[in-house]
């Protein structure tokens, strides 16, 4: 017959157990949150180059300016299938300037000249205006200025063109510095954790 604990022996049993509980679930909280992944977004229905209804402002060029990484992290992307591929398309000319011999805006919008325009499809020798273009993005030379994007934004342009933060450029800096600067607040952070359950995506406020 086993002989019976003393009962401080047992109480002392159960604490260390209850004790021993709870830092192993502290320790599958601390490691599940060093497993998350945090992203920046910028929202494009804040944003002033790319919310409707804000014309007639000044583009707003901080996305360009403000980033810790050289060439910033922020690109202009164009979504083709709400692209109209147009003749003259206000993303890629300043329709402001004047006109050139073959009757189109003589100078380009971007001032790094990111934007590669192509005919495609079936070319009309004779009329280019009947032909459609496509507008490639380079992302080695685009900064996320905003011109492009303001300039496709409606009434001018169909909105195809939006800025985005790129991950494999991003560092993921806990107070991202444009977030700090932008005056619309259409920075936000998201976290996600990399488990196998593939949780739903938390958003985080921005910073202050």
């Amino acid at each position: 017959m086993s002989e019976k604990k003393p009962r401080r022996e047992f109480v002392g049993d159960i604490a260390r157990g209850v004790t021993l509980v709870g830092l192993c679930g502290a320790g599958a909280f601390l490691a599940r949150k060093t497993s998350d992944v945090y992203a920046w977004q910028l929202d494009a229905e804040k944003c002033v180059n790319s919310r409707l209804g804000a014309t007639g402002v000044d583009v707003c060029e901080l996305c360009s300016s403000e980033c810790v990484v050289n060439l910033s992290a922020v690109r202009a992307v164009n979504e083709y299938s709400k692209c109209g591929r147009c003749y003259i398309c206000p993303a890629y000319f300043d329709i402001t300037s004047a006109v050139d011999e073959e009757g189109l805006p003589s100078q380009k919008l971007c001032p790094r000249d990111a934007i590669e325009r192509k005919a495609i499809g079936w070319v009309d020798p004779d009329d280019p205006a009947n032909n459609f273009y496509e507008y490639i993005i380079d992302e080695e030379k685009c900064n996320g200025c905003g011109r492009c994007v303001m300039g496709c934004k409606e009434p001018a342009g169909l909105g195809s063109i939006k800025l985005e933060v790129r991950y494999e450029f991003c560092l993921d800096c806990n107070r991202c510095s444009i977030a700090i600067a932008c005056p619309d607040e259409a920075y936000y952070q998201e976290t996600e954790f990399a488990s196998a359950e593939g949780e739903k995506a938390e958003e985080l406020p921005a910073a202050d």
